[in-house]
């Protein structure tokens, strides 16, 4: 162990982490609470989980003990607190990044009670690999000092996530790949014992089903663009164009709307016959309710001469007096009958090449699915 400036202790861990957890219980008696520690590594996290549950975990946790709301300990036993700028300053010495790190420990309770299969999550053990391969242990941090950050905080999900997802869910639910360290104090070494225990012990159950809803509403956040179109007449091409038309027309008749949407920064914007609008960007959240697809705008950017200007949220766009085909903005935004790219979905970029197959993955395949969809169509 050394001892830094301002107290830091940077300290390469020991080979091979044995944490001793003294159990009476046998595996047996599943009413018992039975202690367990997870090894979660970041490399097997799969894709369809929705986010990297290592990374979102380290990320939001690094930023709850930087605001100084969550403690550090040196270890589970918590003998002394590391403080955030100690944190730092073990990062900058060993050449490491808490937020990057590949393998964290879970420490929880489980117990199984005439099959109603419930877990206590008590916190977690943080270390690193520095630039020579050395561990380096940061510490342990309890989970009632995260649970605001972790029910609070979105997670950074991919096309096949849940937008509204939260790291409390995927603690509560066990939506995330690991093997097991420790169960009721017997040292887990190998990846065949970790699957008989969860065949045995977990099977086709699942956790914690009264703490969370069995019915939540799949979301997802996509940004999709509508361009004016020099493509052959049809009538998605028309509706789309005629949706453009109409947007520019309400703006030329409603100067003072143009105006606070910022159009004095814009060149040309008193000649009306020099500009138009030639697309639009629209912020929504989709909804699958059973077999329905739903859809509610946020918020809608409009660009003239291709220039963006302020974004409209959803309040404001309900007072825009604009219609097409007989039917107001919002409602002809939701029927969608027209060709427009989605350029994202929750916090994944989509390329405008695959734009057509992401769309259709949305409308065809499971949501966890969406990226194996398009990567096997």
């Amino acid at each position: 162990m050394r001892v830094g400036k301002n107290n830091y202790i940077y300290r390469p861990m020991k080979k091979g982490i044995v944490v001793v957890l003294v159990c009476v219980m046998s595996v047996a008696k599943v009413q018992a609470q039975i202690p367990v520690i997870l090894r979660v590594t970041a490399a097997e996290q799969a894709d369809s989980i929705g986010c990297n549950f290592v990374h979102e975990l380290c990320r939001i946790t690094y930023d709850a003990i930087l605001s100084g709301k969550v403690k550090l300990w040196n270890s589970s036993n918590k003998e002394f607190r590391i403080i955030a700028q100690s944190l730092i300053e073990i990062d900058a010495s060993a050449n490491t990044q808490f937020v990057n790190q590949e393998v964290i420990f879970v420490y929880e309770m489980w117990s199984n009670a005439n099959k109603d299969l419930k877990s206590t999550t008590s916190g977690f053990l943080f270390s690193n690999h520095n630039s020579k391969g050395e561990d380096v242990e940061y510490g342990y941090v309890e989970y009632s000092d995260l649970q605001e950050f972790f029910l609070r905080e979105r997670v950074v999900t991919n096309a096949n996530g849940n937008f509204n997802a939260n790291l409390a869910s995927f603690l509560n639910s066990k939506n995330y790949n690991y093997q097991f360290l420790q169960f009721a104090g017997k040292v887990i070494n190998n990846v065949n014992d970790s699957k008989k225990i969860r065949d045995e012990y977990i099977g086709s159950l699942r956790f914690n089903v009264n703490t969370f809803s069995m019915n939540e509403v799949p979301q997802k956040l996509v940004v999709w663009t509508l361009d004016k179109s020099t493509e052959a007449t049809s009538e998605k091409v028309n509706n789309g164009n005629k949706l453009l038309d109409e947007i520019g027309e309400y703006l030329k008749n409603n100067q003072e709307v143009f105006f606070n949407l910022g159009a004095d920064k814009l060149s040309n914007f008193t000649q009306k016959t020099k500009w138009k609008v030639t697309k639009i960007e629209v912020n929504e959240l989709w909804k699958k309710v059973g077999e329905e697809l739903l859809y509610d705008p946020l918020g809608l950017i409009i660009y003239i001469n291709d220039s963006p200007l302020t974004e409209i949220p959803y309040k404001d766009l309900l007072k825009l007096d604009v219609k097409v085909n007989e039917m107001q903005l919002i409602d002809f935004i939701r029927v969608k009958n027209f060709n427009y790219v989605i350029r994202k979905i929750n916090q994944q970029e989509i390329t405008r090449s695959q734009s057509y197959l992401y769309q259709k993955a949305l409308l065809q395949s499971p949501w966890n699915k969406v990226s194996y969809f398009v990567e096997n169509y």
